[in-house]
């Protein structure tokens, strides 16, 4: 996973391609120009006056779903560098925002960045060329998680610098203080954005397995760590675990924000997947009514 332009080819052109138009576009307004026809698109966007000219299968795109503006958050705090069993959590949730930037920009649609780090907070502002995938790349391989987590700050800086409506997609553990993230999802979505929030979760904060006497190290105050026995609080953490997700859930249902659980310990690609084929049907779903 540590080849990011490796991944993000494997999993989109394995899995993803011909599944997002209908989950991540909107309604079809004024034309706007012609491309050609990818195995996966839509029927009913075929322009077939076209196709009785020249013989060849051309998509229809409209105004509305060439401007699709996307804005990849990424949480760089320092608990996201958390990993045992399985590759960190930054690990997978970059390899994860290459893999929607290239779905995103096969598409032509424009994709910018921004890497949420209390010392090293990165952006690239959203273009839709190919080679502008170059260039996402790049910031997420340098990038690196560590600090305490300022995802509030970056989402609000994220908002004035958006002037239309867009998507935001934030890949995060979610560790930071849920009533002011809901203010900041709220804020978003006051704005007319679309909000997608990815949270990113290993495996073992999910099943607490640890066995033996232990030292829990913190990952965003240096030097601070709790020695204890995993047995005598395995109950109390993992309610306090179910907890914390249901609040979380509730916060992204005030906010309108969808809500995507990312375990490290499942494949990538399946799992996003599952995800925009959910999303197509609810889309159609909510069509038909």
């Amino acid at each position: 996973m540590e080849n990011l332009e490796l991944v993000s080819t494997q999993i989109v052109d394995g899995y993803l391609s011909g599944q997002h138009r209908s989950r991540l576009k909107g309604g079809c307004t004024e034309f706007a120009e012609h491309r050609a026809y990818s195995p996966g698109d839509e029927v009913r966007l075929l322009d077939w006056k076209v196709f009785a000219k020249s013989d060849r299968y051309y998509i229809k795109q409209f105004e509305e779903e060439t401007n699709l503006n996307t804005i990849l958050v990424l949480d760089g705090s320092g608990s996201m560098n958390f990993g045992m069993s399985t590759k960190s959590k930054f690990t997978y949730a970059r390899a994860a925002c290459a893999s929607f930037a290239r779905l995103l920009l096969s598409q032509r649609d424009p994709v910018g960045l921004a890497v949420s780090s209390l010392t090293d907070s990165r952006f690239v502002p959203s273009r839709s060329s190919p080679a502008h995938f170059q260039a996402l790349l790049n910031t997420l391989s340098a990038a690196e998680a560590a600090h305490d987590t300022v995802l509030p700050r970056t989402l609000d800086e994220m908002v004035r610098r958006m002037s239309r409506r867009g998507l935001f997609m934030i890949f995060s553990d979610c560790f930071v203080d849920l009533d002011a993230f809901l203010k900041t999802l709220k804020l978003i979505r006051s704005q007319g954005h679309q909000v997608i929030l990815m949270h990113t979760v290993a495996p073992e904060e999910l099943n607490f397995t640890f066995r033996n006497g232990s030292r829990f190290q913190c990952m965003e105050v240096e030097g601070y760590h709790v020695d204890l026995d995993p047995a005598l609080i395995r109950d109390e953490y993992l309610a306090s675990m179910q907890s914390f997700l249901s609040q979380l859930k509730k916060v992204c249902l005030q906010s309108g924000c969808d809500y995507v659980p990312l375990n490290t310990g499942d494949p990538l690609g399946e799992r996003l997947a599952l995800y925009l084929r959910e999303r197509t049907a609810k889309a159609k779903g909510a069509f038909r009514r």
